[in-house]
């Protein structure tokens, strides 16, 4: 190259940083996207870069760009929140190569406040709603898309407070999406005290090959504290889900934040949605929360679990003031170990609260080993078939619930107490076609219920 070329491709690059971002580069391997480094970024760990994130998704949804966040050595600082509007029918796509944001933000910029806590929020891109219990104006969010792949969004530079006591404390979230579509893909959410992600009125959500760690956090709970401040805490958490949605959680891994041995609220969560939708949970890892899954919601959701691993919870899954809800696990793991203090009674499997959900298992492993003589509610379980149960001699006791059993191995199960019991005498537990290991079959008691033991050695 001659000096002429330098020093033209210096001028030209002078140009772009110095006179504004009407033209900026395209990304050379990729014509349709540009890069946020075009519009000012320097993603050094310092320099306040959420001005340049802001101009970059700005341009990138007027002129149908996909924004790229290339790596750097250190990470992009954001001292405000990215808030953007996605009006009807527009779209961002955000790509990057494992790039890392480290915000700072003490700001409230959001297209919703969920909680009554001071929410800090990374990115909020979507429209603006008011309310999380009604439905407003649909067709402002009719043909919207968010797409963000590649990101990593790492609190690690956010303070928080040990003990949340009080609607003064802060709580952060990674992201805030609104939209008809949403989409991500190898994305990284750590070290955030509040919620990894919050999705509101979704009809296609697809979450995929992501990570959520040291994410969540609890506030104050009314089984221990005097004032509930248990508001927030949650992984993955959507929001007024549009009737007949079709949302996706595939090959995530979540492990949860604690402070003070207290797990963190829950890893995925679904509130306020009040019609039919359906949803597809596979190839998950959690640990580390309260609630691996909590349904609180009026709808009838329909729930496919494939291939799921839950442990160290004070509930694995919790459905919550939901009649309607139906759940399928398959080939799952849920180990039940201890409650960490911050709810009632033991640690539990499934719990339905003042709710009338249906949970089929099946091929799947429930692994007891709580304290011994364990109240474990069997409230909504209608059947459990080819899977092992696994009571590690612990004697625990399935309660208040009428279950049946098929082709299914119980390891250590039973003991000198009872094992199914009931408020409701007319409930039944049936067992059959199933082995018993370790303890013999008439070591099996029932109390205060129907219990039927058919083909079972």
């Amino acid at each position: 190259m001659n000096i002429k070329s330098i020093l033209l491709l210096g001028f030209i690059s002078f140009s772009i940083f110095s006179f504004g971002m009407n033209k900026p580069a395209i990304n050379k391997n990729d014509e349709s996207s540009v890069s946020v480094l075009d519009f000012g970024a320097i993603g050094n760990g310092i320099v306040d870069d959420s001005g340049a994130f802001q101009k970059a998704i700005l341009y990138c949804i007027l002129n149908k760009k996909t924004l790229y966040v290339p790596k750097t050595s250190k990470s992009y600082n954001l001292n405000k929140t990215i808030r953007v509007n996605l009006s009807k029918g527009e779209k961002i796509k955000i790509i990057s190569n494992q790039a890392a944001i480290t915000p700072k933000i003490t700001d409230i910029s959001t297209a919703y406040k969920l909680t009554s806590f001071k929410e800090h929020i990374f990115i909020s891109i979507g429209r603006k709603i008011n309310s999380i219990h009604t439905i407003e104006n649909p067709e402002e969010n009719y043909g919207t898309e968010i797409s963000i792949s590649g990101l990593i969004i790492d609190g690690k530079n956010q303070k928080n407070v040990e003990q949340v006591t009080s609607y003064d404390n802060d709580i952060y979230i990674g992201a805030q999406l609104i939209a008809e579509r949403v989409k991500l893909t190898d994305c990284v959410f750590r070290n955030i005290h509040g919620y990894g992600v919050r999705i509101h009125e979704v009809s296609d959500s697809k979450i995929k090959h992501c990570e959520f760690i040291n994410v969540g956090g609890r506030g104050g709970t009314a089984f221990v504290n005097t004032a509930d401040f248990d508001a927030f805490g949650d992984a993955i958490y959507h929001a007024k889900v549009n009737a007949n949605a079709n949302i996706i959680i595939d090959d995530c891994v979540f492990v949860g934040k604690k402070q003070n041995k207290k797990r963190s609220r829950s890893a995925i969560t679904f509130e306020f949605s009040l019609f039919p939708y359906n949803v597809n949970l596979k190839n998950l890892d959690i640990e580390g929360y309260a609630k691996c899954l909590h349904v609180e919601e009026t709808a009838a959701t329909l729930f496919q679990i494939e291939n799921v691993k839950m442990k160290d919870f004070n509930f694995g899954i919790a459905n919550v003031l939901n009649d309607k809800t139906v759940m399928y696990l398959d080939n799952c793991i849920l180990e039940v170990g201890f409650n960490d203090g911050n709810d009632a009674g033991d640690a539990l499997a499934f719990l339905n609260y003042r709710s009338a959900a249906k949970i089929y298992v099946n091929r799947s492993t429930l692994d007891f080993n709580g304290r011994r003589n364990a109240y474990q509610s069997a409230v909504g379980l209608i059947k459990v078939k080819n899977s092992i149960i696994n009571g590690n001699n612990t004697n625990f006791f399935f309660a208040d619930g009428s279950t049946s059993f098929s082709q299914c191995r119980f390891i250590n199960f039973g003991g000198s107490q009872m094992s199914f019991m009931s408020l409701n005498p007319k409930d039944l537990y049936l067992i059959e076609d199933s082995i018993f290991k370790g303890v013999p079959i008439s070591a099996i008691k029932g109390h205060n219920v129907k219990l039927e033991i058919k083909r079972s050695r």
